[in-house]
């Protein structure tokens, strides 16, 4: 019956199952929140989005989504060591996550978008017998399609620094090969090439290769100047790929390896350029040195990149540069730093290079520890928890905020830390003294100090009034709000490792490096208890106690370094948990149902373990820490667990439980938080003064910028009236120099219509030539075509005849040919019957042929058996015999093969050099051929010149003849036109002088229209004033309305005492909300303030008055002037066209001059001269007297100006009086 089989195995599979997961824990952790970083990892941070960022902590990657204050973790597969590397694609879609693995190095590709895990990827499917455990670099490719890993040093050698080609998305490899040179030198980095993802780059110390995959991997020619120590490398957005070298050289490279040239602005200091990180605009570096640089462009062809900006991380200190991003908008920068700090320097979309503000650096997250944190304590009362470091550091964290509420360094480190339950007071333990400190809004602040040195163990009762100290081997018991010693508890022989309270604060377990666990009544002079338990040889960590409520038996739990998770009770163990790892410490949950319990096995990842309890074996693990646990805490309800660890990381979980089902009535009897802060009266008072002082700068200030923007006001005024004189000239000039190009224009139209009208003539002629000649080809062409129809009718009548012919024999061949395939298809038909008929018979001989063989071939095979039965057996002994021989043959060959590839990487070597030699050889005889070809071609031109030469040498030699007449003449003319340029010169000084005076004109008219506007807009706020008052007078009027009716209602209750002191109350809250405010209006006051008014009224009118006035008579001089200036213009113009005409008839007697030397020689040139004369004397007589009518003319615009002048000052002294 399978049925009910297959029924009854599911059913056993099923309890089975159930049975398995009833036993287990039933509390699971889930990542909330860390804080911290992991600093040794390659290229530790990369933005995803404008506002995530991905950087390690711990074994886990962190994705930090900023704007919604939450955090997304990668975490890579078991068995993992370690993360050693990072990569982003260039879509910002996947993330590459490298891993430290002793069976082969692993890399893990994580979708960002959904979270998921896509590939991974291993050096054992690569190379199966390659045993390197990490990964120092990884990059994908350009496509996104392509994935390089670059492996360390391998444990057997073999395989040190091999660069493995991935197609990631199908998990294959594509090609492997070792990149290190013969020393084994270490690779840093390696990248795909942007443009050609099939060419990747390697660099190293001492190590700078370039490969193509096109049939497994070849090395290309590089030419790197010399051997440097190569720190990181980048490729830019030209194609060009930046080497950073350990001297702090910055190389530029091209996009085949080839060298360009050393940057003259690079650091030059040791490790000041360890990463390198492109952007649009150039690219920027980060060091050791703790100082960011940055490089841009330059217009300079010498200078292929300069520095613009150098920004110093923190100044004082050796903080080095880890990583660099940039994000997607280039307008943030993210920096990790060797104290595990992770920052951004934003921006704020102004250009990163020319920033003068010094640079703030500001935490993505919070600072961090850097190093390992000691000690850690949660509150109980408040959402809080403390931590202390080797940085001499104490923290505060919020861990609902996931803020870090306070943090305040020390000159000396803490070894530990208790949190008060109530969130008010810490004890932190030193090298010196132990100290106990207020807990204050902004500052922690000592109260006590004990004399207890090196305190490492310190924990407060779970009820706050008893606090215990470990010193050495004793343990110290005091109240906590008198700092009384209750008892000194003694009895180890080594150092305490761990303390703990009970339940009810009556008795302290501990236990110390002598595995001694022991158990004293604080309540009883600190006797111990019950029986002690001692495990000489076993150092235990951490010890917890658990009270049961039913019978109030305490039990011990104790971790060591046994490797086991022990019960205890009375002194006698009662379980042991095998834990194959050394567990650090534990905590039991406060409802007593997990244990959670932390890994602290020396040089590796720390996990979490979630044991149910009471105990039973099994458990759930997490990973976090990237190094041993140092302390483990759970907050009082049960909701968050926190770790800490040597790593700097502090790990928030959250804890959830299956079978937590919390009712409404359950949340409602929650006691919230507490949000209580403590303070002091000097903080108070400090915070009062400051308050006033901040309200007295915000007074001075607000007067400040008032005075500010006056003062500004009155300077733009000014520079308004400065511009509208500057434009006027220039409108002024303008107009001038548009009269003068419209009469240019107007010449210019003259002449070309004359010129239209002499081509429309030509055109027309010509017209009338082509359409005669046009007509005679015509009827040539018609003669031709008539003939040409005449031959295609008589062609078209032979071919349909021929064609006719054609077709009759087709018809005849076609008949002819069916008839001849219908016999020869009868003639095969009866041949196919033949074929058929033999086979069959040939089918019967075959089967009686194969029953024949079948019976021989048996016959042999026995045989054959028989024989081969003995060759076997004497090919056994022969192989036991050459076994020996192959083994000796194979050492041989071993060494052979060594010397073999000895001899091959000599020949290889020996190629490479003849290769390089023979490639500069080339390249010297390409030089050299060009260089010949060049001086042949400069020869040549050479040639040409010296001809040209000589031919101009001669053309000098005439034209010198030609000079020497014309010098002649030149300055007879000159002596002529000289008395002209005179007189024109003293009338454009004449013009000069009435420009300024009108510019003058023009200013006082500008000031006073800015008066006029200056009134107009005091008229304007009066006006406004008047209406505001109005406004608020209707607003009177209408309260006033109002409470009459009000109160006439209230009168209405004027025989009932009650509702009338009611209605009177409510009256009295309606219309007086803030009391009665005493004002009193003095009467001076009003009357001055209207005094003044009508004073300023009656100044405004006669302002007003006078403006008028005066407009008018700038108006008409304004006018009277513009048309002398008009006219005065035009005869300058005419003057101007004047000379423009004499020095046309001088170009054109140059001409002239020169005609005549070439045909009569010197005499017809002197008697040209002597003809011409006559005219040019009359020319000058005109011009002479032309010029006295203008000097009288403007004598009498001056003597009229002048005038004026006297009339308008007489009047302004008037007006002043």
């Amino acid at each position: 019956d399978l049925g009910a089989t297959a029924f009854a195995w599911s059913c056993a599979l099923g309890g089975m199952a159930a049975d398995i997961l009833a036993a287990g824990p039933a509390i699971t952790l889930s990542h909330r929140h860390v804080f911290g970083i992991k600093a040794d990892v390659k290229n530790n941070v990369h933005y995803a989005e404008e506002t995530q960022i991905i950087y390690p902590a711990g074994t886990n990657t962190v994705l930090w989504l900023a704007d919604q204050k939450q955090q997304k973790f990668f975490q890579g597969p078991e068995g993992a060591e370690g993360i050693t590397c990072l990569a982003v694609n260039s879509t910002k879609r996947y993330l590459a996550v490298a891993e430290r693995c002793l069976e082969g190095a692993i890399v893990t590709v994580f979708d960002l978008v959904t979270t998921k895990k896509r590939k991974t990827l291993s050096t054992t499917v690569a190379l199966p017998e390659c045993d390197a455990p990490e990964f120092v670099c990884v990059a994908f490719s350009s496509d996104n399609k392509f994935l390089l890993t670059q492996t360390g040093p391998s444990p057997s050698g073999k395989h040190d620094w091999t660069l493995i080609y991935w197609m990631w998305d199908k998990a294959r490899p594509m090609n492997t090969i070792q990149v290190s040179n013969s020393q084994g030198s270490p690779v840093r980095e390696c990248s795909f090439n942007p443009t050609d993802s099939s060419i990747v780059a390697v660099v190293g110390d001492g190590i700078f290769k370039f490969y193509q995959l096109k049939d497994g991997f070849k090395a290309l020619p590089t030419t790197p100047p010399k051997t440097q120590s190569f720190l990181s490398h980048a490729w830019l957005s030209d194609d060009k790929m930046l080497a950073c070298c350990e001297n702090g050289d910055i190389m530029l490279f091209d996009n085949s390896g080839e060298f360009m040239a050393t940057l003259g602005s690079s650091p030059g200091e040791p490790r000041s350029a360890t990463c390198v990180l492109p952007f649009s605009k150039g690219f920027i570096t980060g060091g050791d040195d703790g100082y960011i640089r940055v490089f841009e462009k330059s217009e300079d062809p010498k200078e292929i990149y300069r520095k613009t900006k150098t920004i110093s991380l923190d100044s004082g200190s050796t903080t080095g540069v880890r990583g660099l991003a940039l994000s997607p908008s280039e307008e943030v920068i993210a920096v990790t730093t060797s104290t595990a700090q992770l920052y951004q320097y934003s921006l704020l979309g102004q250009d990163l290079l020319k920033a003068e503000e010094a640079p703030h650096f500001e935490p993505v997250l919070t600072p961090f520890h850097t190093g390992a944190i000691l000690g850690m304590d949660v509150c109980t009362r408040k959402p809080l928890v403390v931590t202390c470091g080797i940085d001499k550091s104490v923290r505060v964290w919020n861990y609902i905020e996931k803020t870090c509420e306070l943090c305040k360094f020390f000159n000396e480190e803490a070894y530990s830390v208790a949190f008060h339950p109530s969130g008010f007071h810490l004890i932190i333990g030193f090298s010196d003294k132990l100290r106990l400190m207020n807990l204050l809004m902004e500052d922690m602040r000592t109260y006590k100090d004990i004399p207890i040195k090196a305190c490492r163990e310190v924990r407060f009762s779970n009820g706050g009034q008893y606090f215990a100290a470990v010193h050495a081997t004793t343990i110290q018991v005091y109240k906590t709000y008198t700092c009384e010693p209750i008892e000194t508890l003694r009895g180890h022989n080594q150092k305490v490792r761990s303390i703990a309270w009970t339940a009810d604060d009556s008795m302290i377990v501990s236990t110390g490096i002598d595995g001694a666990v022991y158990e004293y009544n604080v309540l009883h002079e600190g006797k111990r208890v019950g029986q002690d338990f001692v495990l000489k040889g076993t150092s235990f960590s951490c010890v917890l106690v658990y009270t049961d409520p039913s019978t109030a038996v305490n039990t011990m739990y104790v971790v060591g370094s046994d490797r086991s998770l022990r019960e205890v009770c009375n002194g006698q163990p009662q379980k042991k948990i095998e834990a194959g790892t050394t567990l650090g410490q534990i905590v039991l949950s406060n409802s007593a149902k997990t244990l959670f319990a932390a890994v602290a096995e020396p040089d590796a990842p720390a996990a979490v373990r979630c044991y149910k309890f009471p105990l039973d074996g099994y458990y759930n693990e997490f990973s976090c820490h990237s190094a041993p646990v140092t302390r483990i805490r759970v907050t009082f309800d049960d909701y968050f667990l926190f770790t800490c660890s040597e790593d700097g990381c502090l790990f928030i979980f959250d804890v959830r439980k299956k079978d937590r089902v919390a009712s409404k009535r359950d949340k409602e009897n929650v006691l919230p938080p507490a949000d209580e802060i403590l303070v002091t009266r000097t903080f108070l008072d400090e915070k009062q003064g400051q308050l006033l002082e901040l309200e007295r700068q915000v007074e001075e200030l607000s007067n400040q910028i008032e005075f500010q923007l006056r003062h500004r006001e009155s300077f733009h005024k000014e520079e308004m009236v400065e511009l509208e004189e500057k434009y006027t000239q220039e409108i002024d000039q303008e107009r001038t120099k548009y009269d003068i190009l419209r009469e240019e224009r107007n010449d210019a139209e003259m002449e070309a219509d004359e010129n239209m009208k002499t081509l429309a003539e030509l055109h027309a002629k010509q017209t009338q030539d082509l359409e005669a000649s046009f007509q005679n080809k015509m009827m040539i062409e018609v003669g031709r075509y008539q003939k040409l129809a005449a031959e295609r009718e008589s062609v078209h009548k032979f071919w349909e005849n021929q064609h006719r012919d054609l077709m009759e024999r087709h018809n005849k061949t076609v008949t002819e040919r069916k008839s001849e395939f219908e016999a020869k298809q009868q003639e095969d038909k009866r041949a196919i019957q033949r074929i058929m008929e033999e086979k069959r018979l040939a089918e019967e001989v075959h089967q009686e042929t194969m029953k024949q063989l079948e019976q021989d071939t048996d016959r042999e095979i026995e045989e054959l058996k028989e024989e081969k039965e003995l060759r076997l057996k004497a090919e056994k002994d022969d192989k036991v015999r050459l076994r020996g021989m192959s083994g000796i043959h194979k050492r041989n060959h071993e060494d052979l093969k060594r010397l073999m590839t000895k001899k091959e990487e000599e020949l290889r070597q020996y190629q490479e050099e003849a290769r390089k030699k023979q490639d500069r050889i080339d390249q010297l005889e390409k030089e050299k051929a060009h260089n010949l070809k060049e001086i042949q071609e400069r020869d040549k031109q050479i040639g040409d010149k010296e001809g040209k030469i000589y031919d101009l040498k001669k053309q000098n030699q005439e034209l010198e003849k030609f000079k020497f007449v014309l010098d002649y003449k030149i300055k007879e003319l000159k002596a002529q036109i000289d008395p002209k340029s005179e007189a024109i010169a003293e009338m454009m000084k004449q013009i000069q002088a009435m420009d300024s005076d009108l510019e003058d004109y023009h200013r006082k008219n500008k000031q006073l229209q800015v008066n006029i506007q200056q009134l107009q807009s005091k008229q304007k706020s009066l006006q406004e004033e008047i209406i505001s008052q109005r406004k608020r007078m209707l607003e009177s009027q209408t309260i006033i309305k109002r409470f009459k009716n009000d109160l006439h209602e209230c009168v209405q209750f004027i025989q009932e005492p009650k509702l009338l002191k009611e209605s009177a109350q409510r009256l009295y809250q309606k219309y007086v909300p803030n009391g009665i405010k005493k004002q009193e209006l003095d009467a001076d006051i009003q009357q001055e303030y209207n005094r003044q008014r009508d004073y300023l009224e009656k100044s405004v009118e006669s302002l007003k008055r006078k403006l008028l006035k005066d407009s008018d008579v700038h108006r008409q001089d304004n006018t009277r002037i513009l048309q002398e200036n008009v006219q005065l213009i035009r005869e300058i113009n005419d003057l101007r066209r004047e000379i423009d005409y004499l020095k046309r008839e001088r170009q054109q007697q140059k001409l002239n001059v020169s005609k005549l030397k070439k045909s009569s020689g010197k005499s017809a040139s002197s008697t040209q001269a002597s003809m011409m004369d006559p005219n040019e004397t009359r020319e000058v007589e005109a011009n002479k007297t032309h010029l006295e009518e203008l000097r009288r003319g403007i004598e009498n615009q001056m003597s009229l100006r002048e005038g004026y002048v006297a009339r308008h000052s007489a009047g302004s002294d008037n007006s002043e009086a």
